[in-house]
C-alpha cells in the first residue's frame, strides 16, 4: 500500500533518503528536486498552495548528501545510478507512476540519471524551474561567468569563510533587485547550504553522467517546460536555450521578469500557476 506524508526511505544501497508527499494521491504526481546546497524547504510555497494541492500529488525529497537525507562518503556513492534509484524508491513509496520531474538549478539533472536507468516513458515530463541543470557534462557551458569566478568562494576549505560563503549563496539564487531577502528565507538557505558537505556539493556537480547520441536520441521526445527568471545569475540563458532547442523537440519556455535564480520563492504563485497550466495540457494530450 503507499505511504504518505513525511518519511525516511533506504536506497538500495542502504543510503537514507527523507521524502514528503502531500496532495491528492489519486491525481498526478509532481516530484520537486532542489539544487545543489539547498533543501527540500524551498519548495514549501508549492506545498502550501491550494490549487497544485487539490490538482496534483506533490513530493518532495533531499538529494543524498544534502539535508535529512544520508551522505555517502565514498565518491561511488554518487554515481548516476544511485540518484536514479533514489528518485524511483521515492516514487514506488508513494505508489507514482510516470510523474513530472521538477528540478530547480542542478535538481534538473536528475533528469538525465532517470532517463538513462529506466527509459524516457518513466516520466511524463521535465519541468527545469530556475536555471535547471539539463545535463552535468554540458553543465559549464550554461553556466554564468559570474557563477564560475564564484567557484572558489563557494567552495571554501576555510572554516572562517564558510559562512560569508552561504551568505552569498544565498543572495545569489535570487534577482539583484530582490535583495535583500527576507532574513528567515535567507536563515533558512544558508542552513542548507553549510549542512551539505563540501565533498557532497563538489559530487553532485562533478559526477558523470551519459551524454551520448543515444541518450540524445532517448530525450528527444520528451515533454519539457521551462520556468526561468530574466535575472538568473547562475546560468547563461542564451546557451541554456540554444542547448534546450537542440535537444528537444517538445519544449515551453516561460519567462518571468524581474526574477532570478529561484522562480518557486522569487514569484511562486505565478510559477505554480504556469507549472500547473502546461502539466494540464501535456495530459490533455494522452
Amino acid at each position: 500500500m503507499p505511504l504518505s506524508g513525511e518519511l525516511s526511505l533506504t536506497s538500495p544501497d542502504g543510503n537514507k533518503i527523507w521524502a514528503e508527499s502531500a496532495g491528492e494521491p489519486s491525481k498526478p504526481a509532481l516530484v520537486f528536486i532542489h539544487g545543489m546546497g539547498c533543501t527540500a524547504l524551498g519548495f514549501d510555497n508549492q506545498f502550501a498552495d491550494p490549487d497544485l494541492l487539490h490538482n496534483f500529488h506533490l513530493i518532495r525529497y533531499e538529494l543524498r548528501g544534502h539535508g535529512r537525507s544520508g551522505v555517502p562518503v565514498e565518491s561511488e556513492g554518487y554515481e548516476s545510478i544511485r540518484y536514479a534509484e533514489d528518485f524511483k524508491t521515492v516514487c514506488e513509496a508513494f505508489g507514482v507512476e510516470k510523474p513530472f520531474l521538477i528540478g530547480w538549478s542542478l535538481g534538473g539533472a536528475i533528469a538525465v540519471d532517470v532517463i538513462n536507468a529506466y527509459g524516457p516513458t518513466y516520466l511524463s515530463g521535465i519541468i527545469y524551474c530556475g536555471g535547471g541543470a539539463i545535463h552535468l557534462e554540458y553543465g559549464m557551458s550554461t553556466t554564468s561567468a559570474f557563477l564560475v569566478g564564484a567557484f572558489g568562494t563557494l567552495m571554501t576549505e576555510s572554516a572562517q569563510e564558510m559562512t560569508a560563503a552561504a551568505s552569498f549563496f544565498a543572495d545569489s539564487c535570487v534577482a539583484p533587485t530582490s535583495l535583500p531577502i527576507s532574513y528567515p528565507l535567507k536563515l533558512q538557505m544558508m542552513g542548507g547550504f553549510l549542512a551539505a558537505p563540501r565533498h557532497a556539493k563538489i559530487q553532485n556537480f562533478s559526477r558523470k553522467q551519459d551524454a551520448s547520441a543515444e541518450w540524445e536520441r532517448r530525450v528527444r521526445n520528451v515533454p519539457v517546460f521551462v520556468v526561468q527568471g530574466r535575472e538568473d545569475q547562475h546560468r547563461n540563458w542564451e546557451a541554456m536555450r540554444a542547448l534546450l532547442e537542440r535537444l528537444y523537440a517538445d519544449l515551453e519556455i516561460y519567462m518571468l521578469d524581474g526574477v532570478g535564480h529561484s522562480p518557486h520563492l522569487e514569484s511562486p504563485a505565478e510559477t505554480n500557476k504556469a507549472i500547473g497550466t502546461w502539466v494540464g495540457k501535456v495530459l490533455a494530450r494522452e
